[in-house]
């Protein structure tokens, strides 16, 4: 059984940003199509899931860059299941151009959740069996929780009710909405001079249709800053996303 799944995929006019560049939440997009791709072909896909009431949820993702494609480029997605962390499966990437030169690496961090509790299942414990591939590895850090800035020292910059567009197959906000709710809350000109070269995200907690997102960034938008702090608060006031951005 081969662990380790290759997939190619052409960028689109839709993939790449006013720069040419492939955004990152198209790379998202291509990442979470290989990675279901390589569960459904070792047993713990979508279809195998759903038989046994569970779904799998990313928790948090890491991705360092090193360049970014241009439209009708290829990419190819390599990906395999890299351990288990406690409740968490670990799954990695690399990216590569069409020249099989790297342009990307990344780690990610996914819970197997009860589709009737919505409570997160210990792997391995459930019908579902996680096989992985240890000898391999991205980024040799975990992704960690990423600690909030003080209430002080973030302020509110867009608001967005969640809509139908928003809503993925597991009846949440999709994990690419996220992505692309935290690089609109920059102005376009941050993005004319500067490149994303790290990103990491934690999914917290889940938003359904007609929640209301606060969307909030690190006060003072400094161009000499190389990071920033940005999450996601609902109409509760519950942070359900949090972001870094190098």
């Amino acid at each position: 059984m081969n662990l380790v799944w290759k997939e190619r995929f052409k960028l689109r006019t839709y993939d790449v940003d006013f720069a040419n560049k492939i955004k990152v939440s198209a790379l998202f997009n291509f990442m979470q199509e290989a990675a279901t791709n390589n569960a459904n072909t070792l047993g713990f896909g979508y279809n195998q899931m759903v038989e046994n009431h569970l779904f799998w949820v990313i928790s948090r993702a890491k991705i360092e860059f090193k360049s970014f494609p241009t439209v009708e480029e290829e990419i190819i997605v390599e990906t395999w299941p890299r351990t288990i962390d406690k409740l968490y499966a670990i799954r990695d990437f690399i990216i590569y151009n069409h020249d099989q030169i790297e342009i990307a690496r990344a780690t990610t961090s996914w819970l197997m959740v009860n589709g009737i509790t919505r409570h997160p299942q210990r792997i391995n414990g459930n019908p579902i069996h996680l096989t992985v591939y240890e000898e391999k590895v991205a980024i040799e850090a975990l992704c960690e929780k990423i600690e909030p800035l003080d209430e002080t020292g973030v302020e509110t910059v867009d608001t967005v009710r969640i809509g139908y567009n928003d809503i993925d197959i597991n009846q949440h906000v999709s994990n690419v909405r996220y992505v692309e709710l935290i690089f609109n809350a920059f102005p376009l000109t941050f993005f004319q001079n500067r490149q994303v070269s790290k990103f990491e995200i934690n999914f917290l907690t889940e938003s359904k249709y007609e929640d209301v997102l606060e969307i909030k960034r690190q006060k003072e938008l400094d161009f000499k800053s190389t990071g920033y702090y940005l999450e996601a608060r609902n109409q509760n006031d519950k942070p359900v996303v949090k972001a870094l951005i190098q």
